[in-house]
């Protein structure tokens, strides 16, 4: 993904939300932990996590 703001992209950012907010509700029997639902992470930790997963520029995509 090149541009996580454009209207393309919108689909894989929610989808990252979502899967980062509440993994078992993608995938009932998923190890990963539910991030935001649990209380793990607050919203601003995972738009961090998000920001690291998703700009083209983040050291995780290079």
């Amino acid at each position: 993904m090149s541009d996580p703001a454009a209207k393309a992209s919108k689909p894989i950012v929610e989808y990252t939300w979502g899967k980062l907010w509440n993994a078992k509700a993608y995938n009932a029997c998923s190890d990963m932990p539910r991030f935001g639902h649990a209380g793990i992470l607050n919203e601003q930790q995972i738009h961090d996590v998000m920001a690291l997963l998703l700009d083209p520029q983040s050291p995780v995509n290079k």
